[in-house]
C-alpha cells in the first residue's frame, strides 16, 4: 500500500492505495462528476454533490453487474451449444 493525495471538489484526502493511477482516477472521475452537478444546481451544499455523485455510480455500477449478468449467460449458452454440437 503506498500513501497518496486526492484532491476531490477542492479538498485533499490522504489516502492508502493498492495503486496509485487507479485510485487517482477515480478520484478525478468523482471530482468531474460532483464539478457538473454543481454546474446545474450551485446553490446545493457539498455534501449533497457527494450524495448525488455517489448515486451516480452506483447505478453505473448497478447497469455494468446487468450487463455482465447477461454476457455471462450467453457465454453458458453458446458454450452448452458447441458442447451438444461438437464434431
Amino acid at each position: 500500500m503506498e500513501k497518496i493525495q486526492v484532491n476531490i471538489f477542492g479538498d485533499n484526502y490522504p489516502l492508502r492505495a493498492e495503486s496509485r493511477e487507479p485510485t487517482e482516477q477515480a478520484a478525478l472521475e468523482v471530482d468531474e462528476i460532483m464539478q457538473q452537478f454543481a454546474g446545474k444546481a450551485p446553490d446545493l451544499e457539498v455534501k449533497k454533490f457527494a450524495v448525488l455523485a455517489a448515486i451516480h455510480f452506483a447505478e453505473k455500477k448497478n447497469e455494468l453487474a446487468a450487463r455482465l449478468s447477461a454476457m455471462e449467460k450467453k457465454i453458458e449458452r453458446l458454450n452448452l451449444f458447441l458442447e451438444q454440437n461438437s464434431f
